[in-house]
């Protein structure tokens, strides 16, 4: 390439003349133009054939800016259902009024501290002494016999002794021989001594007889008092213990109450998300629909900005010397 066509060349570049002198001896240099500065425009224009896509998506946009706002007026929430509200009333209720079976497993555990009667009664009582005799004082059929007996003995002396010391008297031919008044008189005093002997006798034996009837009557009652005792008193204990078993059961099914309701509220919680996800699913296919104009819009302008179609120009002009 010579000087003038590099000349031409950076003239071209340059929008105008670039080099003001040309060398003129050897070692002499080029030197630039010193003209004034120059300028270029670049005009962007549509091709016609996109002209119309562009005036609809100008009437788009400006249909858009002026939409007013538009509430979404259903429900975004899932409110309770009625297994959820069921559930809740119910531990509401077990949290105010308790459980029957707590309330009285504390009115036990009270009355216990209170009297310090922790421990069921003995429903048969104590064992006893078994009672009075009930066999001392009179035995209405002694005299009886005592009479009869002693009936039996006046009747032998008069039947037997009492005629032989007569026939005695007589034969001694006196009624006031000594002899025979002194054996009238032992005869006598041996009557009156049978009869005392007789009625003591049967009166020591039917007390001896009632005394032993009250021993073994007495040992019967006690020995009765204290199986009595002895059968309520493991009664009782297996009754503590019973009452004390479901004691420590009562917290149990007392708060079985909390886990039915819980259980309740469970399914109702299945029941509103399943209601909570059919809400979002509805209020997202509402954003859908008001989103797709401007999705529209977005597809239309990317044909624009991918530079489809869109032609350029540039002007440029240099100053003078």
């Amino acid at each position: 390439m010579n000087i003038d066509a590099l000349h031409d060349q950076l003239s071209a570049e340059f929008g105008g003349p670039a080099i003001g002198a040309l060398p003129s001896f050897r070692g002499d240099i080029l030197r630039p133009h010193k003209g004034g500065g120059g300028s270029s425009t670049t005009t962007q224009s549509i091709p016609d054939e996109l002209k119309p896509l562009a005036s609809a998506y100008s009437d788009k946009a400006m249909s858009l800016a002026g939409l007013g706002y538009q509430p979404y007026d259903r429900a975004q929430v899932a409110s309770l259902n009625e297994y959820q509200v069921g559930g809740a009333n119910r531990i509401a209720n077990r949290a105010i009024n308790g459980s029957s079976l707590m309330n009285q497993g504390s009115d036990t555990i009270q009355n216990a501290l209170a009297t310090g009667n922790a421990a069921t009664a003995n429903p048969a009582g104590y064992a006893s002494n078994g009672g009075a005799n009930q066999y001392a004082g009179s035995n209405p059929y002694l005299q009886q016999n005592i009479d009869s007996a002693m009936g039996d003995i006046t009747r032998n002396y008069n039947d037997a002794v009492a005629p032989g010391l007569t026939t005695q008297m007589v034969g001694s031919g006196s009624f006031g021989n000594t002899g025979a008044q002194a054996s009238t008189q032992n005869a006598l005093n041996d009557l009156t001594k049978n009869l005392s002997n007789t009625a003591s006798g049967m009166r020591m034996q039917d007390y001896t007889a009632q005394q032993g009837l009250a021993e073994n009557q007495l040992n019967r009652n006690m020995q009765t008092s204290q199986f009595n005792s002895s059968m309520g008193n493991d009664y009782a204990a297996r009754n503590d213990q019973m009452k004390g078993n479901m004691l420590n059961l009562a917290p149990t099914y007392g708060n079985q109450a909390y886990t039915d309701a819980a259980q309740l509220m469970k399914v109702g919680q299945q029941y509103q998300d399943n209601q909570q996800q059919f809400l979002d699913a509805e209020h997202q296919n509402f954003l859908d629909y008001q989103n797709l104009p401007y999705k529209q819009l977005a597809a239309m302008s990317g044909v624009f900005d991918s530079g489809l179609g869109q032609t350029q120009s540039t002007k440029s002009s240099g100053g003078g010397k």
